[in-house]
């Protein structure tokens, strides 16, 4: 899809901290940032070295190595829910994994999803993600492929109301393996839980026998460095982590508690197996990652979350000044742009009533001002963006925002 950009697709030819330079030499602040993994910036040093050592000592062994032992050993101590891990490619891949370890434990197929959360391209949790329309009381979900049907073991909740799950959970006792949420709703919204919500759903999970696995592909180690269970101080039984933590480098995993992990352990009912599952080149730009992000720690995650308040701010006074109905919502380094939803946006059916066409019309008309952000209103940033990246990107915000508003009037 990436050649629907508008108002034309980029071929990017390098890429450095915060900036991008396409084939023709224009250079862009960053936003996209690969889709989130760019947590350190665009080509950290430390990471790059790591990745040429390995490159001379080995890519792919199909045997047991040193790096992929560390970076498990990473995950547990920087984790807080984190006993033991397995490794894979893809967040999508890590979901699968996860709820096959959940429906083995707990001996049950049926999976609790949460409207407009994103779990990944396979099925059968491809479904009702961040473009489907909500769906609150009907317990089915809308399949992500028009025209094909709703697998019958994924039940549909809305979020942030503790007292549906509580319902659900009850009316299929017995029959629930797991729920699985984005604990932020980052690829859509980026609202945060009410206070008491997650450790409530918590609560219920071990009241009824039930896995609860949070999805922290984009949280994991962006909205703090254990993710949104340390931010929030909840642990799952299951995580899946991806993104941030290999600086664009193609892993993820799941890690979790020992008790549930073990179907998977040595002489465990389930194999997870994956040719490029730990492979040499992802665990060390991983583990190169991990140690930079630890070494930073409190300072290097205040400046994050500084520089995005700054941000968010910035085109909230904006949008204010111009009386543009835009909501900017920030979690750690992660920014949602909203036209117009319903407010206070506390779930999917709130968000959604955002004009999604005029946050993509804003992003059309940054990328004529040198900023790169994504068309669904979802903005990364790095630690590599300065104070001037910020104030350049507001500027041309006001611009932004000033145009899509005389179309709207």
């Amino acid at each position: 899809m990436r050649e629907a950009q508008r108002p034309t697709p980029l071929a990017i030819e390098s890429a450095t901290g915060s900036t991008l330079v396409d084939r023709d030499g224009n250079a862009y602040v960053d936003y996209v940032l690969g889709f989130g993994p760019i947590l350190l910036g665009h080509r950290p040093p430390e990471v790059e070295r790591a990745v040429e050592e390995q490159l001379r000592r080995g890519v792919l062994f199909g045997a047991q190595h040193e790096g992929e032992v560390e970076l498990a050993e990473r995950l547990v101590e920087l984790v807080p829910s984190a006993e033991l891990v397995a490794l894979s490619n893809s967040g999508s891949e890590a979901v699968h994994a996860a709820l096959r370890f959940a429906r083995v434990a707990t001996g049950r197929s049926a999976v609790i999803k949460f409207e407009g959360h994103y779990h990944g391209w396979l099925d059968p949790l491809h479904v009702s993600g961040p473009a489907a329309p909500p769906r609150a009381g009907s317990g089915r979900p809308v399949h992500g492929v028009p025209g094909l049907p709703a697998p019958a073991d994924v039940l549909l909740c809305p979020w942030n109301d503790l007292a549906v799950v509580s319902r659900m959970l009850a009316e299929h006792e017995g029959k629930i393996a797991a729920i699985i949420m984005e604990p932020v709703p980052c690829n859509f919204g980026n609202y945060e839980p009410f206070p008491g919500y997650l450790a409530g759903v918590r609560e219920l999970c071990d009241e009824h026998g039930v896995i609860l696995v949070f999805d922290e592909v984009i949280t994991g180690f962006r909205v703090a460095l254990g993710g949104a269970q340390e931010r929030y101080g909840v642990e799952p039984h299951l995580t899946v982590l991806g993104k941030a933590m290999a600086s664009g480098f193609a892993v993820s995993a799941v890690a979790g508690s020992a008790e549930v992990m073990s179907v998977a352990h040595t002489g465990g009912p389930v194999r997870h197996i994956g040719t490029y599952n730990g492979n040499a080149i992802s665990a060390a730009a991983a583990n190169a990652t991990l140690e930079a992000l630890a070494r930073g720690g409190d300072g290097l995650y205040g400046q994050l979350e500084s520089r995005s308040a700054q941000l968010a701010e910035g085109i909230r006074e904006v949008a204010r000044d111009l009386g543009a109905p835009l909501v900017v919502n920030q979690v750690g380094s992660v920014v949602h742009l909203l036209w117009k939803p319903r407010i206070p946006v506390r779930n999917h059916e709130d968000a959604y009533e955002s004009d999604s066409a005029a946050v993509a019309d804003i992003a059309a008309n940054l990328l004529g001002s040198g900023i790169l952000a994504l068309e669904r209103g979802l903005w990364f940033l790095s630690a590599a963006h300065t104070e001037a990246d910020v104030d350049r990107t507001v500027a041309a915000a006001e611009r932004a925002i000033a145009a899509v508003l005389a179309t709207r009037r």
